[in-house]
């Protein structure tokens, strides 16, 4: 079983470069300069970690070239319909400790399917050339998105570190855009990309499609182990531990966001981390991940007693949230908007008094990050959100979550988290099976 898994998971990977994939991102660079017209755009990869942990790229940077070179940059010319990639040089004493990268090479152009390659010291001179016809560059405003992140979060951390007195660092890409300036002259607008790229990114394309199911299957995988393994004696971060071995056994490269893992008084703790607390009998826990699997995210939570049995407390709360979340899933369709699942879950809530305790908004987002951008527009097919109502009464220590990703599509929705039970029969029987964390925690 061992060496079949391994064997799966080795192929997953050798098939994770380009391939057929540069079909997609060609595809995205070409929309995106129909978008600009007669300008350039110029996107900037993120550089190399400080720590000692894997590199991930920027998401509007490999939502176009599927590159995770450090440092490289990107220079879309409208007018010209050409794409240039500008990559360091290669260094063999890193890839000796960090493995192979593309770099500027011959190789590079027919990897990435750009249509030119260049080396990073060459970026201020053919910048210049470019802007021979075009007067207009745009580059994203917005702050970038890596490993785990949200552009809200993204967006606090930088207000609080130009405001903080010992501090008062400009962000990387109010840096960037200065320095664009001085490299573009004085007649040189720059103008903000963000809005263009949140755009494309709002509506899935089929590859994006394929990795978010993905991400969802082996997201509720893990879900449902974590469930099984659940029992009174264990601590809230061994939960998570289940959860993440399976996703990470099937190919992700990690959490999406951190792992939610709230018991007892914890569960109504919305975005509780610690993960510290002993799980005792009689818990309620809320559970709320996802895995990142190939820079896509998933988002699912679900609500499960410790002891592997509701009382009849916790069931006449779940299934009213249940009742809740299914209401707002059939309200998913294309032409729906936020507001109407707003509208038809709290509804159900209201009239079983407890949408006083509903504490955040029912849907968000969901692409590559789990927060993911986008104005607040009518659905439309290929737009991926999440709908999760929740009741979180703090008296009773009682907070209750259901959350599913969820495709737009034709004809309503396809609910890509389905395969991680919910209702109360199904996960009372999924408690009662044997798990793997059994023999691990004993």
């Amino acid at each position: 079983m061992f060496r079949a898994a391994l064997y799966g998971y080795l192929i997953i990977n050798v098939c994770i470069g380009y391939g057929g994939d540069k079909d997609f991102f060609a595809a995205r660079r070409d929309a995106l300069m129909d978008r600009i017209g007669d300008s350039i755009a110029v996107l900037h990869g993120l550089s190399d970690n400080r720590a000692y942990v894997p590199f991930r790229q920027d998401n509007n940077f490999y939502y176009l070239t599927g590159v995770e070179t450090p440092d490289a940059i990107l220079l879309l010319d409208g007018v010209k319909r050409r794409s240039t990639l500008f990559l360091p040089p290669q260094n063999k004493e890193k890839e000796q400790w960090d493995g192979p990268l593309v770099h500027a090479d011959r190789e590079a152009r027919r990897i990435t399917g750009v249509d030119k390659v260049m080396k990073l010291d060459e970026f201020r001179g053919e910048l210049r050339n470019h802007l021979e016809a075009a007067r207009v560059v745009y580059t994203p405003f917005m702050p970038y998105e890596a490993s785990a992140s949200g552009r809200g979060r993204a967006i606090r951390h930088d207000e609080d570190r130009m405001e903080n007195a010992w501090d008062g660092r400009n962000s990387r890409e109010s840096v960037f855009q200065e320095k664009l300036k001085e490299a573009s002259g004085t007649k040189t607008v720059i103008k903000d990309l963000s809005p263009l790229l949140d755009e494309m990114r709002r509506v899935k394309d089929t590859m994006e499609m394929d990795r978010l199911r993905t991400a969802a299957r082996i997201g509720a995988m893990g879900l449902k182990e974590a469930i099984r393994s659940a029992k009174p004696g264990m601590y809230e971060y061994q939960l998570a531990a289940v959860a993440e071995f399976v996703y990470l056994w099937h190919g992700a490269s990690g959490d999406a966001f951190f792992p939610i893992v709230g018991s007892g008084a914890n569960s109504c703790t919305i975005h509780y981390y610690k993960k510290q607390r002993k799980m005792e009998a009689g818990d309620i826990v809320v559970m709320d991940f996802g895995p990142d699997f190939r820079y896509y995210a998933s988002d699912i939570t679900r609500t499960f007693p410790v002891s592997g049995k509701f009382s009849r407390e916790q069931a006449e709360v779940y299934r009213v949230v249940l009742k809740a979340q299914k209401a707002a899933l059939d309200s998913v369709r294309p032409g729906a908007t936020f507001d109407d699942l707003e509208d038809a879950a709290r509804e159900v809530l209201d009239r079983a008094g407890y949408e006083k305790y509903m504490k955040h908004n029912v849907s968000h987002y969901v692409g590559m990050s789990v927060h993911d951008v986008g104005k607040s527009l009518p659905f439309e097919s290929g737009v991926v959100i999440a709908v999760e109502p929740g009741v979180y009464i703090t008296g009773r220590n009682l907070g209750i979550r259901i959350e599913d990703t969820v495709l737009v599509t034709e004809e309503g929705c396809e609910i890509l988290t389905k395969d991680a039970p919910k209702e109360i029969t199904e996960i009372e029987k999924l408690m009662s099976s044997r798990s793997i964390a059994v023999s691990i925690g004993d």
